[in-house]
């Protein structure tokens, strides 16, 4: 599983995605990758990930992520707030586990 964590500068996320990569690996999750960007790359890297997560802080960015997802056959979640300001990775974890059962 390949997940793509999309935020202002691709930095903001950084504590996440690492927290999000021990969740992983304490659930043996085999052949996780998950890593952040930037927004304005996800057009560049997209096709490398099956499910992208977007910040909260951006979410004036979902119609272009939703429109660029479905173009994709991709699909996407926004991270609530709560979850994202815990710097919750085991929650935002399962948002994108959940996000591909529901493809």
């Amino acid at each position: 599983m390949r997940i793509l964590l999309i935020c202002g500068a691709g930095m903001s996320t950084s504590l996440l995605v690492e927290k999000m990569k021990k969740e992983g690996e304490k659930r043996g999750i085999k052949d996780l990758y998950i890593n952040a960007e930037a927004a304005d790359n996800l057009e560049k890297v997209i096709d490398d990930y099956d499910v992208v997560l977007l910040g909260p802080q951006i979410r004036y960015k979902e119609k272009y992520v939703a429109e660029l997802t479905k173009e994709k056959n991709k699909v996407y979640r926004v991270i609530p707030p709560h979850i994202y300001g815990m710097v919750d990775g085991a929650k935002t974890l399962d948002l994108a586990i959940e996000a591909l059962k529901n493809k």
